[in-house]
């Protein structure tokens, strides 16, 4: 059983609005870890790119043309123009052209050319390229590091939640359904609502009737008090209910099943894989979707949803969209009504902190992770 044997503290309410310290997490958190940005699938040709904005940081992402992804800040060396005013495009000719001064760069970020500009004997194009960020390619989720040194190698970031997908052919995979969901809450309050289910049986009715085990307040059956196995059907953590086989609104499938997971793995009917905290991606055996997070401020975040499918197969009518969006959208509708009701409640002069209760035993160690991160600078 993995659940806390005594009573923890919760974070400062504070930490959850205070502009001051929504900067310091955005300097020690959100600017020196791994995030995720998007997919590559976005690029498809040499010079192609696009934008991501986390916090106050602005990076350009582009497709080389030997395949590699480049990233770099959205800034022109000259006097710190925007490259690029707009989420995503092309670079012609593979020249990457300030819009203010036509400062010229090519796609590795090399100054190439200033037009117009008066020469002098001191100034030399190889002094100023672009300013380079830290890009990494997993399975089709395009991630990045502002930090000049991440303090944590990609492979170790990774790690063993990937592994949890190994089975899934993710790059070879495409979006053929996404949605963008703006939540008034700190992005702390969503995480943690996503690593906890002591929620799921009074605000996720529908969804319990897909994964019973939600119901009891947990995501696993170990996690029960003097919990032992009685009969196969105790399946345990991520195990879809008797008749159900993957996450829909009446738990059938209506799109062929994926090749490549086991079939212990697709009798689960879903296996989540959480990237800290910008990423969870839930494999299911007919679809796949993923949830990028980024905050928009304080009290705000934006999430990116998107639904995965093979190449290979196609959405033939609205029923099968509809039959592996339906029940995401509505839990994350769900989720995102209590998260905004757990952030007005936070401003209470009375509650300087809460507690977590056993079963919340991810948030505890989601909130030890902060505390080292802060730390650390």
């Amino acid at each position: 059983m993995r659940t806390l044997t005594e009573a923890k503290p919760s974070l400062p309410s504070s930490w959850y609005f205070d502009p001051g310290h929504y900067d310091r997490e955005l300097a020690a958190i959100w600017h020196r870890d791994w995030i995720c940005v998007g997919r590559s699938e976005s690029l498809q040709r040499s010079g192609d790119y696009f934008v991501a904005n986390i916090g106050t940081q602005s990076v350009v992402i582009t497709l080389l043309p030997d395949n590699s992804l480049r990233a770099f800040h959205n800034t022109c060396r000259h006097r710190g123009a925007t490259l690029c005013p707009h989420d995503e495009g092309h670079f012609s000719n593979g020249r990457v052209i300030c819009p203010y001064h036509t400062w010229t760069y090519s796609l590795d970020g090399e100054l190439i050319a200033t037009p117009g500009r008066f020469e002098t004997d001191d100034f030399q194009l190889s002094d100023y390229p672009l300013y380079t960020i830290h890009v990494e390619l997993w399975r089709g989720f395009v991630f990045v590091n502002f930090a000049k040194e991440p303090d944590t190698d990609f492979a170790d970031f990774v790690g063993g939640q990937a592994e949890y997908l190994r089975n899934w052919p993710l790059e070879d995979m495409r979006s053929v359904h996404q949605e963008t969901i703006n939540v008034s809450c700190n992005w702390k309050v969503f995480w943690e609502n996503y690593s906890e289910c002591y929620h799921c049986a009074r605000v996720h009715p529908e969804l319990c009737k897909v994964m019973p085990v939600y119901r009891k307040g947990v995501f696993d059956l170990a996690d029960l008090p003097g919990w032992t196995p009685q009969h196969e059907s105790d399946r345990g953590f991520g195990a879809v209910g008797d008749g159900a086989k993957t996450w829909s609104m009446d738990g059938a499938i209506t799109l062929p099943v994926i090749e490549g997971p086991t079939e212990e793995e697709l009798n689960l009917g879903v296996i989540f894989s959480s990237f800290d905290a910008s990423l969870y991606v839930v494999a299911h055996p007919d679809y796949v979707r993923s949830v990028r997070l980024r905050p928009t401020g304080p009290e705000s975040i934006e999430l990116v949803v998107d639904w995965l499918l093979p190449t290979s197969h196609e959405i033939e009518n609205k029923e099968q969209l509809a039959s592996i969006v339906e029940l995401t959208r509505l839990v994350l509708q769900q989720d995102g009504e209590v998260c905004e009701l757990n952030q007005r409640g936070l401003h209470s002069e009375q509650h300087a902190a809460g507690v977590l209760t056993p079963q919340e035993y991810e948030l505890w160690g989601f909130h030890q992770r902060i505390r080292s991160k802060l730390a650390r600078n």
